[in-house]
């Protein structure tokens, strides 16, 4: 099982930090000091690496664990129970793939991520037979499954807008501490200090990952850490004429990652809780999470796809002028 939660955990974090529709992808950049599209793209460099490297010892590992018989009769009563209960058909596809289309696109994830709910809705009314009352209930306080098959209710039944305001929360939280912390000159002291020993972009960029890794440490949540990260060395990476995707690259490198590593922090208490296998136990295999903030340190120090600041935005930061978005 920690073998698998490591696989699963893998895949899962590349996808997060790859996505334009996710949270600390868009947190990041916007940390930073960049757009979401521009961090994503510089990302790729790193992340490719380790998610290459992660799928060549993953496919080693297959070999050694796989190959055994599964029974199929939990998966045969999942599927079943679905088609019995839901209109199951092609048409279920659209709302992901609008979604997909708009990424592509590269429209706001905001509007994206809208016109896949809308599309859902139309079809719930149309397929599912939902009204106007129920739809807003399952937006708001989620969706229960009764269908009387175990794994399909424990699929299904997810929440709504209630869910997600712990998240909220602690976003908004992290954002007024940084605050706080900026407006008191508190980061000033601290990034001086550490400065000192940053003398070349690569200590810098090292900086900024061994902080991202002690806030999910002591702050013990992956948005504290990404906000704390970006707004601490938002500034110098300016100052050394480095483009704040290098900076927004190494936070979600080690912050955004690293936070399910963690047994106290909230990532780390949330996967061992859903996959059902200790943090610790599962933590020596999932090799993507540890392993980015590792290419990332090298990249850093043998100078790869590091990249300066451009004139334009070299002008707009001597101006206080935000960047274009």
């Amino acid at each position: 099982m920690p073998i698998v939660a490591g696989a699963v955990l893998s895949g899962a974090y590349f996808g997060d930090k790859m996505s334009p529709l996710s949270d600390t992808t868009n947190l990041a950049p916007a940390m930073a000091g960049t757009d979401i599209y521009t961090h994503i793209r510089h990302m790729t460099y790193t992340s490719g690496v380790a998610i290459v490297v992660t799928l060549g010892i993953e496919t080693v590992l297959g070999f050694f664990y796989g190959g055994g018989e599964e029974n199929l009769a939990t998966v045969q009563a999942i599927l079943a129970t679905i088609e019995r209960d839901f209109a199951v058909g092609p048409w279920h596809l659209i709302p992901p793939v609008l979604v997909i289309v708009c990424a592509y696109k590269k429209a706001p994830a905001i509007p994206g991520l809208v016109a896949g709910v809308f599309s859902a809705v139309i079809l719930g009314i149309l397929f599912e037979g939902a009204t106007y009352s129920s739809l807003l209930d399952v937006a708001y306080g989620g969706y229960a499954s009764n269908s009387g098959t175990e794994a399909v209710d424990t699929l299904l039944s997810k929440g709504g807008f209630t869910s997600m305001l712990y998240a909220i929360s602690i976003v908004i939280c992290a954002m007024m501490f940084g605050g706080i912390m900026e407006e008191t000159n508190q980061l000033k002291v601290i990034v001086d200090k550490i400065l000192q020993l940053a003398a070349s972009s690569a200590s810098l960029i090292t900086s900024t990952v061994l902080t991202c890794l002690g806030a999910n440490l002591v702050l013990c949540d992956q948005y504290m850490a990404i906000v704390m990260g970006g707004r601490m060395y938002a500034q110098a990476y300016r100052d050394r004429g480095l483009h704040a995707k290098n900076l927004s690259r190494a936070v979600e490198d080690s912050a955004t990652v690293t936070a399910n590593l963690v047994p106290w922090n909230s990532g780390g208490v949330y996967q061992a809780a859903t996959l059902g296998v200790a943090t610790l136990a599962y933590l020596p295999f999932a090799f993507f999470c540890w392993l980015s903030p590792l290419v990332t340190l090298l990249f850093g120090w043998m100078g790869w796809t590091i990249h300066p600041i451009d004139k334009a935005e070299s002008e707009q930061a001597a101006t206080g002028a935000a960047p274009a978005q």
